[in-house]
């Protein structure tokens, strides 16, 4: 058996990410996804950057960027690795500190260029202000799980998520930082419509006592890759849980070990949670709600 090195792995996923990260972009501006499940005024767009990365754009302009993994993530859309690829930040937000969601590199490029707010949970929060002095983070206006605040007419939610968080900062070896718990978000654009974005969890009872019988999120972004996150029938099952009218799945078909398309999920949340629609979002590509 061929064993394989984190820092082979790593570096094979970089070399795949130049070659299909630009072609997918093609046409992307004239390829969107509509909905109409969602009777609300004005429209939010929801553009998936690859893996667990995602670009929310709320009714009044703000521009959210979730989880940036940018210049080696392999689904990544060309122009978002090119200095000056995104137009403005607002904010960004981290679930925890795994170098496939938090890569140190390219926190500093985009928060040097963009002078966002940071969202974070409590320990990685102080990790990025150690790293990024100038990083300009709401530890004290949101700072932990069960929190809610309300930010420039946004209001952001930290909840449960069940996984590992430490923070690798550069490649999928080397020193393990402890940087807090994992975190998952709730999101109230300006005109109420509530997203839920899990971030990396497993399965987990807050799913439904709290997230969808209190929160009652309009949409849930969820991870079907499996090895490291839910599967497809373990997401498919949190639909079940959570009651959303859209669910977008995410964290797949970015490395060999994860589960490759959402064929599955599809049929699972067909069978166990039909009034759900799945909306399959290809990067670079928005999805308007």
């Amino acid at each position: 058996m061929i064993e394989l090195s984190r820092r082979q792995f790593f570096k094979g996923m970089t070399v795949l990410g130049s070659i299909f990260g630009v072609p997918r972009l093609a046409h992307a501006t004239e390829l969107k996804y509509s909905t109409s499940t969602l009777d609300f005024d004005g429209q939010v767009s929801i553009e998936w950057l690859g893996h667990g990365s995602f670009l929310f754009k709320s009714i009044t302009g703000k521009n959210i960027l979730f989880d940036p993994w940018i210049s080696t993530n392999p689904k990544c859309p060309g122009k978002y690795r090119q200095t000056g690829g995104f137009d403005s930040i607002d904010f960004i937000l981290w679930t925890h500190g795994h170098v496939d969601h938090f890569m140190i590199n390219d926190a500093k490029a985009l928060i040097s260029q963009h002078k966002p707010k940071v969202i974070a949970p409590w320990e990685l929060n102080f990790f990025i202000k150690s790293e990024i002095p100038e990083a300009n983070c709401q530890t004290f206006a949101i700072g932990n799980k069960g929190c809610t605040s309300s930010i420039d007419g946004i209001k952001f939610t930290m909840v449960e998520a069940f996984h590992s968080a430490g923070a690798q900062l550069t490649g999928f070896e080397g020193k393990n930082h402890f940087v807090g718990e994992a975190v998952g978000y709730i999101i109230e654009f300006e005109n109420g419509l509530k997203l839920y974005h899990s971030g990396d969890t497993a399965l987990m009872g807050d799913m439904k006592t709290i997230i969808g019988d209190f929160y009652q999120p309009d949409i849930a972004i969820l991870p079907i890759g499996g090895t490291f996150t839910m599967g497809p029938k373990e997401a498919a099952h949190a639909c079940k849980l959570i009651r959303p009218k859209i669910v977008i799945p995410e964290h797949y078909g970015t490395f060999p070990v994860l589960v490759q398309d959402c064929e599955a999920f599809k049929e699972h949340v067909k069978a166990v949670s039909p009034e759900t629609r799945v909306i399959e979002a290809q990067p670079g590509i928005p999805v308007m709600v």
